[in-house]
């Protein structure tokens, strides 16, 4: 597909990166120079500098030719001009990333008129992922799929973990679980396991099941349920916070907020009058103490800068804070990350990324089983996509047992008439069905591609 990626800032610089890496044709626009002159030696890409809110930019771009033109710059304005003049030059398919929460209901009136195919707000789907995270302990990462029906939730096997040693079947057994071991991460190898694989001390786990499901299987392995988040303090007062606060403020949790812009500080106030705000910096280790920070269940960093996020983290980690989370955006950090124990991070340019990759590989595929939701785990190492069963299926009503599939392929869920049920090996898959697949082959964009003479 040729796709139009419009400013290269951090969001639009990840999604450049991801559908490039998926084989599409990208050009990206931007005013910066500099920017343009970096995002075209690190990326195969075409590049142009250009406004991207000037329809002569756009005409000499050839957006006329475009499948998709997605803005990304920093500005919701700019944004939306840009799809406007997209769509007036015949582009077939527009995305603007709107971040305004001002903006989020008169967008969704005017889509239609606006020639929007979809709307991406990075900082309210990073705070939906933070939301989910509070219900479990910080070394575990959970991610929500299959429109909540399904958790996934990964975790290090440590030195006294009851699973070292034991297959995948052993441990299904012995656990009564119906928790789908879905991925193993060893080192630099990703295993998609069958029932006799082996599980090892170091490893990398992940396992799908309902909320229920994962719970059992954490408490029979040791891990138990903490208290809920009563206490929470936030740093950074931003869109993040703002869309955070907005899910959180009903549930009866005492949230406290320190934000170094005063203004801001008053906006907090005036839009949640029964949250705590206060004005200060949030990341002098004395002014956290004095704040109570040894009181807190839950402790976010939401600031602008990577590394404060992670150093504020870890002094949370210290006095007791049992579920801290910081905002990172440098990947890079991931591996630094593991080792001073910061396992729940937030990186909202790679979730819009993965949106961004969900709603291109349906476009190609509006005819086949098209995809309903795909998310990445272990490092973007693995794919769990859900597929809508049609007509072009080519292994409708068969048993799973008697399909050969690729290798790194894995059946994980059925869901038929609002029902899910794992996949065995004498499930069928009927049309209407939803289909969970667990890959670590990237770029699946129809539910045949799993077969191994497809």
């Amino acid at each position: 597909m040729k796709i139009y990626v419009l400013g290269s800032g951090k969001v639009g610089y990840a999604i450049a990166e991801q559908l490039s890496v998926e084989g599409h044709d990208i050009t990206v626009v931007d005013q910066n120079a500099h920017v343009i002159s970096n995002i075209s030696d690190a990326l195969d890409v075409e590049t142009l500098q250009g406004n991207v809110a000037n329809i002569e930019t756009l005409r000499n771009a050839r957006v006329d030719k475009a499948d998709l033109v997605i803005a990304a710059t920093s500005s919701d304005e700019v944004n939306i001009i840009a799809c406007l003049i997209s769509k007036k030059l015949n582009a077939k398919h527009t995305i603007a990333r709107v971040r305004n929460p001002e903006y989020l209901g008169a967008l969704s009136a005017l889509k239609d008129e606006l020639g929007l195919s979809m709307s991406i707000n990075p900082e309210m789907a990073a705070a939906r992922e933070i939301s989910k995270m509070f219900s479990y302990p910080s070394q575990i990462k959970m991610t929500t799929f299959a429109k909540g029906r399904v958790e996934l939730a990964e975790i290090k096997v440590g030195d006294n973990s009851p699973l070292a040693g034991k297959t995948v079947h052993t441990i299904n057994n012995d656990f009564r679980t119906n928790a789908l071991l879905c991925a193993i991460e060893r080192g630099d190898d990703v295993i998609i396991p069958s029932g006799g694989t082996v599980i090892y001390k170091g490893d990398k786990i992940s396992f799908t099941g309902t909320t229920k499901e994962i719970k059992q299987f954490l408490n029979r392995i040791g891990i138990k349920k903490l208290r809920p988040v009563r206490e929470l303090m936030i740093v950074g007062g931003g869109k993040i916070s703002f869309y955070l606060i907005q899910q959180l403020v009903d549930l009866g949790m005492d949230i406290k907020v320190i934000e170094k812009n005063y203004d801001r500080c008053l906006q907090l106030i005036e839009r949640f009058p029964s949250i705590t705000v206060i004005h200060g910096d949030g990341t002098n280790h004395e002014f956290l103490h004095s704040e109570s920070i040894d009181e807190m269940d839950a402790f976010v960093a939401l600031t602008d800068n990577d590394e404060e996020n992670v150093v504020i983290c870890m002094y949370a980690a210290s006095q007791g804070v049992v579920r801290v989370i910081p905002k990172v955006n440098r990947v890079s950090l991931g591996f630094l990350l593991e080792q001073l124990g910061l396992d729940n991070v937030i990186t909202p340019k790679n979730i819009t990324a993965t949106q961004i990759a969900q709603y291109v590989r349906a476009m190609q595929n509006s005819v086949g089983s098209s995809i309903e939701s795909l998310i990445k785990i272990v490092d973007n190492k693995v794919e769990i996509l859900e597929f809508r069963v049609k007509h072009n299926c080519k292994f409708i009503g068969k048993p799973l047992k008697d399909i050969k599939l690729k290798k790194g392929i894995l059946v994980g869920y059925i869901s038929r008439s609002g029902k899910i049920e794992i996949a065995r090996g004498n499930s069928t898959v009927e049309l209407g069905d939803s289909v969970v697949i667990i890959s670590s082959i990237k770029g699946l964009g129809d539910i045949n591609d799993v077969l191994a003479n497809s």
